[in-house]
């Protein structure tokens, strides 16, 4: 590291990059609770809104 640079900035910028907003935490949440319900039922086809719905209410509870 050069002489002088500002250490204390680095991990900052890190934990910016790697924190997701909100909104986006609670889709990804969704997003994977329907797909362990769909995984959960066989993998059919045809459930796919059904398995999202189910997700949302589950996560939002």
């Amino acid at each position: 590291m050069a002489k002088g640079s500002n250490k204390a900035e680095e991990p900052v910028q890190e934990l910016y990059e790697e924190v997701e907003s909100a909104p986006e935490q609670l889709e990804e949440e969704i997003r994977l609770t329907a797909y362990y319900l769909w995984e959960s039922k066989g993998r059919g086809d045809g459930s796919d809104v059904e398995d999202w719905l189910t997700a949302e209410e589950l996560v939002k509870d």
